[in-house]
């Protein structure tokens, strides 16, 4: 067991809080921006937040980020970035942190985690999974060298009027979110997909891709 295997047993427990709070009280949060601040406020208020690493150049840091960028730059022009990172300390201190900083150079850091989230990703008018067929693009990328890699797909199911014939479909999303993953698994071996609907305050449906790897996530779907 590597030395590090903590990390992601506070991930494991983030993650269950946050999926606790959002089916306890689902109006929390206001925007996926929300949840990426709750997450990073639990996981940098545990030990990832007491766990510092020197750079290159010996000042210190933490190893968890926001909006932390990928390695492969996308569109031509510009890196990616992940929702959330944890930076992997094997690699920390072996370049400098800022790019604009030449000697050493900036390598961008290897990561032991990475999380890409949605909240109600769906599009308006149809099931439209452009943003997790992006994401899941992201995690899985061999270039990005993400250890284990985290998509939470979110959906309250309140935002949605009864006529606005989104309700039927959205019953079939974790189906599909399923198959975007089964088309995708030659390369999905470090990705676990968590499915977090809230039915109304208290009421849920979970799915978790691939099941196996339901203790990636510290839940277990209810029969």
């Amino acid at each position: 067991m590597s030395e590090f295997e903590w990390f992601f047993e506070e991930v494991s427990s983030g993650i269950r809080a946050l999926v606790e709070k959002f089916v306890e009280m689902p109006y929390f949060f206001y925007s996926e921006q929300d949840m990426h601040a709750y997450l990073y406020h639990k996981l940098i208020s545990g030990e990832l937040g007491r766990f510092f690493v020197e750079t290159h150049f010996g000042d210190r840091s933490v190893l968890l980020h926001k909006e932390y960028p990928t390695l492969p730059i996308y569109l031509g022009r510009r890196r990616g970035h992940f929702d959330l990172a944890i930076i992997d300390p094997k690699y920390a201190s072996k370049s400098h942190w800022r790019m604009q900083v030449r000697e050493p150079p900036y390598s961008r850091h290897r990561l032991k985690a990475a999380f890409e989230f949605g909240l109600n990703a769906i599009g308006t008018t149809r099931l439209d999974l452009t943003h997790f067929r992006k994401d899941l693009e992201r995690l899985t990328k061999a270039e990005n060298e993400v250890e284990r890699g985290y998509l939470l797909f979110f959906v309250r199911r309140q935002d949605y009027l009864p006529n606005s014939g989104l309700l039927p479909m959205i019953d079939h999303l974790p189906d599909k979110l399923e198959h975007e993953y089964e088309q995708n698994q030659s390369r999905a071996s470090n990705l676990v997909v968590l499915y977090a609907e809230c039915l109304f305050p208290g009421s849920k449906h979970l799915k978790i891709i691939p099941e196996s790897r339901s203790s990636w996530v510290g839940l277990k779907v209810e029969v």
